[in-house]
């Protein structure tokens, strides 16, 4: 049974890590290596005031729990770093936040699941981790542990795969905002940002944990 668990819960890990390999990694490392002229705070606003979003506040935070808020009521948070980047990377990642608080205008159902599912993919592996390791100390055997635990990884990327067409829809909608406002100078600036932010819609589909270890 503890074979069948394990092998069930491979599965949609697997996907993840395959899902992010392809279409995030790679193309971050490349756009941490292309410097734009101005800073991604600087293309946040410029990309709120063209669609009449003037009043939204920009926050920076240093250090946030991954599972924060990064958007609310009038308000998008970057982190410090990110804000302050002159990166194509950084830059995709705050058109992907921008996008994110366009859509959650259109649709909050779907930003709040979304929301809910990177909580859950960081914390529901940890708490089974901790459990676990106590079960242990009780003679679980380590194969039904292993499976347990690698399970709680599974279902929590299934949760990450299952909402990330919020991020995927959020990615989309900045893309177009970026091609048809020619927020940016140059077309190759827009084409890094471009890719950047669609790697990032991928980047969290991995579970908190895991994907810290990467």
């Amino acid at each position: 049974m503890h074979r069948l668990l394990l092998i069930l819960s491979l599965l949609p890990l697997l996907a993840a890590l395959i899902l992010r390999k392809l279409n995030a990694d790679r193309v971050l490392r490349l756009a941490r290596e292309t410097q734009l002229r101005t800073t991604a705070n600087d293309l946040a606003r410029k990309m709120l005031d063209c669609m009449g979003h003037e009043s939204v506040e920009l926050k920076t935070r240093k250090r946030a729990w991954v599972g924060a808020d990064v958007i609310g009521d009038g308000w998008l948070s970057l982190p410090t770093a990110t804000a302050e980047s002159t990166r194509a990377s950084a830059h995709g990642q705050a058109a992907l936040r921008v996008g994110l608080y366009l859509v959650s205008l259109r649709n909050p159902a779907a930003i709040a699941r979304r929301r809910w599912a990177l909580r859950f993919g960081h914390v529901f592996p940890i708490f089974t981790t901790l459990v676990v390791v106590f079960a242990l100390m009780v003679k679980l055997p380590a194969l039904w542990a292993l499976s347990i635990v690698v399970g709680s990884f599974g279902l929590a990327a299934c949760a990450q795969i299952l909402t990330v067409v919020a991020e995927l829809q959020a990615a989309a909608m900045a893309c177009v905002l970026l091609e048809k406002k020619r927020t940016l100078p140059r077309l190759s600036d827009e084409e890094a940002v471009v890719a950047a932010t669609r790697a990032w819609a991928w980047y969290a589909i991995v579970p908190g944990l895991l994907s810290r270890l990467m």
